[in-house]
């Protein structure tokens, strides 16, 4: 039986896997919008970022990344434990990124979203 390997072992995500990552989320949440609106939800300049929200927060609670994160390869962990960030933390994590905050950095080139959820993105394969 195959195991997936320790995330205490595996490398910090790349910065090119992070973008390309969050690049296919929002074509993601772009095509569903786009499909959604007018009918379902109310076509305005937030109704994409409402949807990519919502795909990231619940996609990521439940398989530990999101739709694009697991496309290339990578996964949401604690920082210590190396296992799930749980609700409350995913919610604010998620936030934290709408917020456009994935783009600033500690001087240690940490994620200021992932400095404070106490969480890390790591590769899975």
């Amino acid at each position: 039986m195959s195991s997936l390997p320790n995330p205490a072992n595996l490398s910090e995500a790349t910065l090119g896997k992070r973008f390309i990552a969050i690049c296919i989320d929002w074509a993601i949440a772009w095509s569903i919008s786009v499909l959604l609106t007018p009918n379902v939800i109310p076509e305005s300049s937030v109704s994409t970022l409402l949807v990519f929200f919502l795909e990231v927060f619940f996609v990521t609670y439940f398989l530990q990344s999101s739709m694009g994160q697991f496309l290339v390869g990578i996964k949401v962990v604690d920082k210590e434990t190396h296992g799930r960030i749980g609700f409350r933390r995913t919610l604010i994590r998620t936030m934290l990124i709408v917020l456009v905050l994935p783009a600033i950095f500690t001087k240690d080139l940490e994620p200021y979203h992932n400095l404070l959820t106490h969480s890390r993105v790591v590769g899975i394969n």
